[in-house]
């Protein structure tokens, strides 16, 4: 695949914020794929092929993205629940009897 046509492929394999796909590619295509993304994550998932001499490998663009997801959603829910008890507060204190 020539490199403009394999980095549109790529482009178009992990758009909409995709990181992570199964793709068959070869050689040629793997050390194009640890250039241009250096921190990538890729695995081989299979051997090599006859049709194309093509392997199946699990490639992942940004392997710190599920560790900042958790991250991310353990803030969220922190923040959701500040701001739930906030609520509780509010209400048990308009709900004082007076004394």
């Amino acid at each position: 695949m020539a490199e403009k046509a394999f980095e549109r492929f790529l482009f178009e394999s992990f758009q909409e914020g995709i990181f992570f796909r199964e793709l068959r590619l070869s050689e040629k295509e793997v050390s194009r794929l640890k250039k241009l993304y250096p921190a990538a994550e890729i695995k081989p998932t299979s051997t090599g092929g006859a049709v194309l001499r093509k392997s199946w490998y699990e490639v992942n663009l940004d392997p710190g993205a599920l560790k900042r997801k958790t991250y991310d959603s353990v803030v969220q829910e922190n923040f959701r629940l500040k701001k739930e008890i906030e609520k509780l507060k509010n209400h048990h204190q308009e709900n004082k009897p007076s004394s």
